[in-house]
This record gives structure tokens, C-alpha cells and sequence, in this order.
């Protein structure tokens, strides 16, 4: 992989965060004008975790993928269980306080779905040679 390749990565995945937070807050305006300010507020929390969780993973497989194989994978192990009980006890409070608002944090926080989407397709895009 060359150089320029690597910087088109790293720029691609430094975009990211930042794109998932401007479709949330896209989708947090829609919520807010379609039905209320909280709604609005839930979309744009669940797309504000997501990028932070992607910050968080990134982050922590560069530092695994830095140290020798036995103790990534025990660092990495308790780096990921931890996030999953994380995200897990985010939307237990949201389902067990704010349950009618458990939609609008799943659709902010989905959003990085769209992100991954379009930056597929952009990445598709520049490709000069296709695989038959």
C-alpha cells in the first residue's frame, strides 16, 4: 500500500466522526420540526455516542495493533467487552427512563451507517480500474 493511500485512510477515517455528527444533527432538526425538541436532542445523543464509540474503537485498535500478539488480544478483549457493556447500559437507561425516545437514539446513532454507506461508495468511485 503506498503512502498516498495511507494518507487518503487516514483522512477518510479522521472524516468520519465528524460527518456522522453532521448527519445526526441533520436528522436532530428533522426530529425537532416533525415532532418535538427532545426527540430532536435523542437523535442527536445517539449520533454524538456514535461518533465517540468510533473515536474510541479506532483508538484502541491502534494501540492494540502496536503491542506484541498475546497482550493485544487480552488488552483488546477487555477493550471491547467493556465498550459493549457501555453501549449496552446506554440504552438499558434510555429503554427503562425514556422509552418512547429509545427510536430517536437508535435513528442518531444508526446514522454512521450512512456515513460508512456514502464513504463506500465514494471510495468505490475513485477506483481507476474495476475487477471483472
Amino acid at each position: 500500500m503506498s503512502n498516498a493511500d495511507e494518507l487518503e485512510e487516514e483522512r477518510i477515517l479522521n472524516r468520519i466522526p465528524w460527518e456522522v455528527l453532521a448527519v445526526s444533527f441533520l436528522l436532530a432538526v428533522s426530529a425537532f420540526l416533525i415532532f418535538d425538541i427532545y426527540t430532536g436532542l435523542f437523535v442527536l445523543g445517539g449520533g454524538l455516542f456514535s461518533a465517540l464509540n468510533f473515536v474510541w474503537l479506532r483508538l484502541a485498535l491502534s494501540k492494540a495493533l502496536l503491542r506484541e500478539k498475546k497482550q493485544a488480544l487480552k488488552t483488546s478483549g477487555f477493550v471491547f467487552i467493556l465498550r459493549l457493556i457501555l453501549i449496552l447500559t446506554i440504552f438499558f437507561i434510555i429503554i427503562f427512563l425514556f422509552s418512547k425516545k429509545i427510536i430517536a437514539f437508535a435513528v442518531g446513532f444508526s446514522s454512521i451507517i450512512v456515513v460508512l454507506l456514502i464513504e463506500a461508495v465514494a471510495a468505490m468511485s475513485r477506483l481507476k480500474t474495476w475487477k471483472n
